[in-house]
């Protein structure tokens, strides 16, 4: 049986973003239009998304829905405000993930956060370190996208490895930066799948 690509998008809702609103629903959007264009030169793919938006609540807009499925995102889905449970977001996903995945299939984290972690509850720091290398150790994609200035407090506290962090500006150009860094995990995980 042909494994299934899993894609999670764990994605920055906090206030700070309400500046980039039009940067990420724009990108999301192309995410899924690229993603869909993979698809078509191999329908028989299996691409499933979870969509996990966050401030001080976690909210899942998708999960495992199958990429044909997914409807762009607009002005009303996206509604930046409050603060960054940036960990309880991760912690979450990383269940969701896990629970919907079998042991054959390709999964890819992406993670993106403007500022710092200030509101979780349910996971700590020393958790989410865990939990990422839990991934790593399962062979899952992961990306973690932050400002620059973050980079280095995320590397130490959350121990991500180089690979996987990816320090960008907050602009276009930088989430062109993000997008081109996902289509190249993507291209990769579906060139593999072609190969089952």
């Amino acid at each position: 049986m042909k494994s299934t690509i899993h894609y999670c998008l764990i994605l920055d809702q906090s206030g700070s973003m309400n500046s980039l609103k039009n940067e990420v629903i724009l990108s999301f959007n192309e995410q899924v239009d690229m993603i869909l264009k993979m698809k078509k030169e191999k329908p028989e793919s299996k691409i499933k998304l979870t969509l996990c938006t966050f401030n001080d609540v976690v909210e899942f807009k998708y999960v495992g829905q199958d990429i044909d499925l997914i409807k762009k995102l607009t002005d009303s889905d996206y509604q930046p405000d409050c603060c960054t449970a940036l960990y309880d977001a991760i912690g979450a996903s990383f269940v969701k993930i896990t629970e919907l995945s079998e042991p054959d299939d390709q999964v890819f984290l992406a993670i993106f956060t403007d500022g710092l972690e200030n509101a979780s509850k349910h996971y700590r720091a020393e958790d989410i370190q865990f939990k990422l290398a839990e991934a790593e150790k399962r062979g899952w994609a992961v990306n973690f996208f932050c400002r620059y200035e973050d980079g280095p407090l995320y590397k130490r506290r959350l121990k991500i490895s180089d690979k996987n962090l990816v320090a960008m500006s907050l602009d276009i150009d930088g989430f062109k930066v993000m997008e081109d860094q996902i289509h190249f995990r993507f291209k990769k995980m579906f060139d593999l799948q072609e190969d089952d």
